[in-house]
C-alpha cells in the first residue's frame, strides 16, 4: 500500500470526478466528494463533478433502490458524444468514486485520452449486494456489459455466485486505474480489490465539525429529560436498523426517559412503520447539516449497527460531538478511524451496549473524548493533502506507463 507526501510544487490541476450518487441524495460518498471538490477548489485546482443532477449532469432515470439515479447511457447510446463533451473540459485527471454508469463512463473517459485513473473504493459492493439480494444474473449482465463498453474480454459467466461477479466488475473497473484509494484498512480486510498493492492508498476522509442550529430539541418535540439515542444514515435495511429498533425497545425497559432519534432518509416507509411500536422513537428524514449538528449536541449515544460501512463519517460526525458510539462492525472498530474507542457489540448484546453508556456517565464521557482525539487527526486539508500527493504521483508516471495501464496491457 502507497504512502503519500505533500508535493509543495505541485502544478494545479483539472479534475473531472465520477459518481453515480449526488445531491439531494445525502451519503458519505457525497460528503466525501464534497469535502474534497471544495478543498480542491479554495487551493485554486478546476474540480468538476459529472453525475447525474452533478455539475455536469448525466442523463438518468431512477433505478428504484434508495431514491437513486443511474445515468442511462450504456444503454441509450451517446458515449462518444459524452467522451467529446467531457474531453472539452482538458481534465489531467480522471476520478471515479462509483461503480455505476457515471463510473465507467470515468473509466472510458481517461481510457480514450490516456490520462491518469484515480478510483476511491467507498462502498461495499459485495455486503450491498447481499443487503438488496440483488440477483446473480443481473450483475453478471452488468459485467458482461461493462466488458463490451471497454473493449475488454468477456467474463466467465459459468460461476453462478454474486460474489464472483463482483469480482469480475472491479476487475474491469480498477484494473486499469493509477491509483486507487481505500478510506480504511476495514475495506482490504472484507474483500481483495485486483489491484497491485503499490498502486493502493489509504486516505480517510477529513471531517469538520459543523454549527449547530438552535432550538432543535423543542422543533422535534424531546424534553429536557430525555436521553437522545441518536442513528444518522439512511433508514434502511442495509444499515442494521432491524437490528436497532427491537435494541431500543429493550433499552426502554431499563431506562424509560431514553429517546430514539432516526435521521436519514427513508425509502420503505411501510417496512419501517410496521417495526415501530413505541412513541419514544422520533424519525425527521434527512435533515440539513446544521440540523444534525444540532442532533450531535443534544445526544448521548450513537447507535451505529450498520454492517456496509467502508468508513462511516457518521461514526467521526459523532466524535467530534464527543458523543460515544456503539457499533457492530468489528473490522471497523478495529481498523476505522476512532480506534476502538467505541463500544463493540454484537446484536445481541447491542441493546447493553447502549444502556451501558446511559447508565456509566464518567466512562462514556472519557470515551466520547478519547474518540474525539481520534476523529480530529481526520481533517479536511490532511484528506486534500493526501489525495494532491496522489494526484501528483500518478501525473509523474511515464506517459507509456499510462497508455498501458488505460489499455489494461500490465
Amino acid at each position: 500500500m502507497g504512502y503519500w507526501q505533500y508535493p509543495a510544487n505541485l502544478l494545479l490541476v483539472r479534475i473531472l470526478h465520477f459518481t453515480d450518487t449526488y445531491l439531494p441524495r445525502r451519503d458519505g460518498v457525497i460528503t466525501s466528494l464534497r469535502t474534497l471538490s471544495a478543498a480542491l477548489e479554495t487551493l485554486g485546482h478546476t474540480s468538476t463533478i459529472v453525475a447525474p443532477r452533478g455539475q455536469v449532469s448525466l442523463p438518468s432515470l431512477p433505478c428504484g433502490v434508495a431514491d437513486l439515479r443511474l445515468a442511462h447511457w450504456p444503454v441509450t447510446g451517446g458515449r462518444d458524444r459524452l467522451i467529446a463533451e467531457l474531453a472539452g473540459h482538458r481534465p489531467d485527471i480522471v476520478h471515479v468514486h462509483s461503480p455505476g454508469p457515471a463510473g465507467l463512463l470515468g473509466v472510458l473517459l481517461a481510457q480514450r485520452l490516456s490520462i491518469p485513473l484515480v478510483q476511491t473504493y467507498h462502498t461495499d459492493l459485495h455486503a450491498y449486494a447481499a443487503a438488496y439480494r440483488v440477483p446473480a444474473p443481473a450483475l453478471w449482465t452488468m459485467a458482461r456489459l461493462y466488458a463490451w463498453k471497454l473493449g475488454r474480454p468477456c467474463p466467465d459467466a459459468s460461476a453462478t455466485s454474486r460474489q464472483r461477479a463482483l469480482d469480475a466488475g472491479n476487475e474491469l473497473l480498477l484494473g486499469t486505474a493509477s491509483a486507487v484509494i481505500v478510506p480504511t484498512a476495514a475495506v482490504l480486510e472484507r474483500i481483495t480489490l485486483p489491484v497491485d498493492p503499490r498502486k493502493l492508498y489509504l486516505v480517510p476522509t477529513g471531517v469538520e465539525k459543523r454549527d449547530a442550529a438552535p432550538g432543535w430539541r423543542r422543533r422535534w418535540g424531546i424534553a429536557d429529560t430525555d436521553r437522545v439515542v441518536l442513528f444518522v444514515g439512511r433508514v434502511n435495511r442495509e444499515k442494521g436498523v432491524e437490528t436497532l429498533i427491537p435494541a431500543f425497545e429493550q433499552v426502554l425497559r431499563a431506562e424509560p426517559n431514553a429517546k430514539l432519534v432516526l435521521i436519514g432518509a427513508v425509502y420503505e416507509p411501510r417496512w419501517l412503520k410496521r417495526m415501530i411500536r413505541t412513541d419514544r422513537i422520533v424519525v425527521t428524514g434527512q435533515l440539513p447539516p446544521e440540523e444534525v449538528a444540532a442532533a450531535y449536541q443534544a445526544a448521548e449515544v450513537f447507535a451505529f449497527p450498520s454492517l456496509t460501512d467502508t468508513q462511516a463519517l457518521v461514526l467521526q460526525e459523532a466524535a467530534l460531538a464527543g458523543v460515544p458510539s456503539v457499533l457492530l462492525d468489528e473490522v471497523l472498530y478495529e481498523k476505522g478511524v476512532l480506534q476502538r474507542q467505541a463500544v463493540l457489540a454484537t446484536k445481541d448484546t447491542f441493546a447493553e451496549g447502549i444502556i451501558g453508556l446511559l447508565r456509566e456517565r464518567e466512562f462514556a464521557r472519557a470515551l466520547g473524548a478519547n474518540a474525539r482525539v481520534n476523529a480530529q487527526r481526520h481533517t479536511p486539508q490532511a484528506f486534500v493533502e493526501a489525495i494532491l500527493g496522489i494526484y501528483d504521483s500518478v501525473r509523474r508516471m511515464p506517459a507509456r506507463s499510462q497508455m498501458a495501464i488505460a489499455t489494461g496491457t500490465v
